[in-house]
């Protein structure tokens, strides 16, 4: 992997950037800006005395979505000065990762899904490349999963995948581990190959945002399309070697 692949695929060093980013989707629908707070809590390893709260919208999101979005256009990932940031973070070891995932995954799907995407409630039912959720700096030094279609198979040939074919969907979920022990849902970016024409400057890649309550932040060629220019702007780095696909880390590929 190239010095600016891993850049910009992200490292496990866990950094306070902004708001998670890549994405696409199909089956485009308006959004739902209905929330509420999750009061589910789980006792972290008991050594630690702490408690993990699944609170996809609660105070202990950063970017607290429930509300009026207090980020709007600032939430731009790429910004190592923005303000949604996820502060300070815990790193978590692989068993810690995989059991907050585990406590957070249904809420993020059910919060995801009431955006009215049909990728948002199916994406979990596709294959995970991920071997636990690792820190993605360039997604807001946030904990992420990478997930892929069926049509975007030959992803899982990492730098050797070629271009993916029209279709082919990308999705990666999100959540954020406080250094207090909280944990927090982040948003869900997906991105999705369309045919050529579809937009040049972005490789023809469709980005699309989903906050944990559901509300779409953008879509690409859609309704808030400007707030997601950043993401192929991010992409396009690596467009022509790679397609505009970062890569997660060798250490957390499954093959």
């Amino acid at each position: 992997m190239t010095m600016k692949s891993k850049f910009l695929s992200g490292t496990v060093m866990p950094l306070a950037l902004g708001i998670s980013v890549v994405a696409a989707g199909s089956g485009y629908a308006s959004a739902a800006s209905s929330s509420g707070e999750n009061p589910t809590a789980v006792p972290r390893p008991a050594q630690t005395g702490m408690i993990w709260l699944a609170a996809g919208c609660g105070a202990c999101n950063p970017c607290n979505p429930c509300g009026a979005n207090p980020c709007a256009a600032a939430c731009n990932p790429c910004n190592p000065c923005n303000p949604c940031g996820a502060g300070a973070v815990a790193e978590l070891t692989a068993g810690e990762a995989r059991k907050a995932y585990d406590c957070l995954v249904k809420d993020l799907v059910a919060g995801y899904g009431k955006s009215g995407l049909t990728v948002a409630g199916h994406y979990k039912d596709w294959k995970n490349y991920s071997s636990q959720p690792y820190v993605s700096d360039t997604h807001g030094g946030r904990y992420v999963n990478n997930y892929g279609n069926t049509t975007a198979g030959n992803y899982g040939k990492y730098e050797a995948a070629g271009r993916m074919p029209v279709g082919a969907i990308l999705a990666k979920d999100s959540f954020v581990a406080k250094a207090n022990g909280k944990l927090a849902a982040g948003p869900l970016f997906l991105m999705e190959k369309m045919p050529a024409g579809f937009k040049k400057v972005s490789g023809n890649w469709r980005y699309t945002m989903v906050l944990p309550n559901g509300q779409v932040f953008g879509t690409t060629n859609g309704a808030g399309s400007a707030k997601m220019d950043f993401c192929y702007e991010c992409h396009m780095a690596v467009a022509e070697e790679q397609d505009s696909l970062m890569f997660l880390p060798d250490e957390y590929r499954v093959r």
